[in-house]
Parts: C-alpha cells; structure tokens; sequence
C-alpha cells in the first residue's frame, strides 16, 4: 500500500472562527467562489447563487431528516452513558456510539426516566442496545432525544437548533448529522432557482458516524470509512446526463451528494437505486457525475477535506482555506460556504 500521509491536510483553525450558532437568516451566509477554468475567486453571499447558475443546470440536494439521535441514559450505579443512535440491527435491537467513564457491563439496564435498555453487547466505543420499551428506538428519539449537534459546536442543543440544524427540504428521517452545504438554502431560494429554469434534484444519503469518524492513521490509505445507505431516483440521471450533453453545470450540494452519485457513476449505475456506498473520495480521483460542488469549510485531516482536496487540487484547496481564514470566514457545520466550479466560468 502507498503511503498517503494525512498530515499533508492540516491546517490551524482559530476558535473564534468556529461557528457555534447559525444565522439568524440561512442565506445570509458568505460564499467563497473559486473558478478552478479561470484560477479566479470573488466573495459573495449565499443567497448569490441565484445568480451563479443558469437555466438548465441542475442542483442535487440531500432530503435526509435529523433526528434527535443523542440521549443521556443512567447505569443502576448512578453513573452517566451519553448515547448517539447508529442505526438498528432488528425491530429490537440497535447500535450507539457511547460516552461514559467506566463501559457498562453485559446485561446491565440503562434508564431514562420510564425508559429501560438492556447492554447487549459491549465494543471499543460502541454499544448493542435491546429496547425493552413499547414505543420504537425512532419513536422514543423523536420525544426524548437531542439534536446531535457537532462536539466542536461548546454548547448544548437548544429548541432553536430543532429548526435550524435541518435543511428546509428535509423529508426522510435516519441521519444523525446535517447535511450542512444544504442548511443555507431557504424555501424562496429554491422556487427562484426553479423559476430561473435550474432543475433542482433530490437523493437521500443518511448520514451516519461514518461521515465524520475521525482518520486515526498516519496514512489516509488504510481508513475505512464505513458503509452509509442512500438512494438515487432515475429522473435525476437523466437530469444530470441531459447538463452534462448540454455542457450545464451539474452541482452537487455537499459531500453526501457528491459520494452518492459518484458511487453510481462509477458502477455505471443511471437508473433508480437504493443501496449502500462506502466511497472513498481521495487525491487522484476521477469525477464523473459533477464539475460544480457547494459545501462548507471542513475540519483538518478529515476524510471531508480529502475530498474536497480532490475536487481542486491539495495546494489549492489549503490556499483557499489560509485566504478564508484571513477574511474570518465561519468554519464547520453553521458556518460559511463555497462554491468550487471545476469547468465553468463564475
């Protein structure tokens, strides 16, 4: 195996310039434009990109819902075990991501107020829960669970967060993280694009821990990024292939998009689709669904920055980042965006 060292993609952040609240209006978001055809950029507002595209292009989102997917649960001993759902194994049975100083033993019941789960298996930083309430894990997450609000974001999730740490456009609940490129669109933003004559196109990727576990090796080659489950809709192949023959822009508005349909285009894949991906998007790989990507600023050596890195180049894409920082651009989930067109003029 090559070694591809992950300390090539780092870079210091100030704190300040992590966003711990979102805008009080989505939109209102700044917007770096790179034109990788023209080496050129410009620094615009979000709501800008109504005037970034044209009739014909098409604009991919993600329709994935958050749910409340944290809970503070208690051992018999008084103890505390932070839970973040991963997804379900059975009617019963599911998987969390825990946080607690001592693991819990096998066997033992977590509560919640009324609610009992029994520990049914106990890994590194994972647990199998056995739900032995009435109401379904979903159920009990949408009533009692927390969004699940980024560990760099320093504070608790409140009911604003409800609101804003999910697209306008989210319809299928199972993610676990925003997919956050999307948190900038508002509702008139996509009926003007619609009436402007930009197709505007909808996949569903759930975003799981495996989107931002951390890279843990020195050498970015060896990570697995794990498996997450989307689905793709014929009607938005045909809309992409109908862009690229009339040489539109196809734009992918996040990292989940972008994954989504490159997994299906690189497995020659243009008709409806429901599966699974575990695409590793690094330096040295070859596009072929989209040539425009909107997304936010991502954290150091992190497998977002990766591909990113291979959408415009490593050199490139630091250099960006370096400029963002100086003009005090917003980093990470609600912070600010880009917008990076590979073959076109903007």
């Amino acid at each position: 195996m090559k070694f591809r060292s992950i300390d090539d993609y780092n870079f210091e952040l100030p704190t300040d310039l992590i966003a711990n609240f979102p805008k009080e209006k989505r939109s209102d978001s700044r917007l770096l434009c790179y034109s990788h055809k023209r080496d050129s950029l410009s620094h615009k507002t979000f709501s800008d990109i109504c005037n970034l595209v044209d009739c014909g292009d098409v604009i991919i989102l993600n329709d994935t819902r958050v749910i409340p997917a944290r809970m503070n649960l208690k051992k018999s001993s008084g103890g505390a075990v932070e839970i973040l759902f991963m997804n379900c194994k059975s009617n019963k049975a599911f998987t969390v991501i825990y946080k607690s100083s001592r693991p819990p033993k096998i066997d033992a019941i977590l509560t919640d107020n009324n609610l009992r789960f029994q520990v049914l298996e106990v890994k590194k930083n994972t647990l199998l829960l056995l739900n032995l309430n009435n109401l379904d894990i979903l159920e009990i997450l949408d009533k009692y669970g927390n969004i699940p609000l980024p560990k760099y974001i320093k504070r608790d999730s409140n009911l604003q967060d409800r609101e804003k740490y999910q697209t306008v456009f989210a319809r299928k609940k199972g993610s676990i993280a925003a997919p956050t490129a999307g948190l900038h669109f508002t509702k008139d933003m996509i009926q003007r694009l619609e009436t402007k004559g930009v197709k505007v196109e909808y996949i569903t990727l759930h975003i799981s821990y495996n989107t931002f576990k951390p890279i843990t090796s020195d050498n970015y080659l060896s990570h697995d990024i794990g498996f997450e489950k989307f689905s793709v809709n014929t009607k938005t192949f045909n809309m992409i292939e109908k862009a690229k023959k009339n040489k539109n822009k196809v734009i992918a508005v996040g990292t989940t998009v972008t994954r989504a349909l490159e997994h299906c285009y690189q497995n020659n894949i243009k008709e409806t689709y429901s599966g699974e991906t575990n695409l590793f998007i690094y330096p040295g790989f070859e596009f072929k669904a989209i040539n425009c990507l909107i997304t936010n600023f991502h954290l150091p050596k992190s497998s977002l920055l990766l591909l990113v890195a291979a959408f415009i180049g490593r050199s490139r894409i630091l250099s960006l980042y370096r400029m963002a920082i100086d003009k005090k651009y917003k980093f990470y989930s609600y912070g600010d965006s880009m917008f990076l067109n590979r073959n076109h003029e903007i």
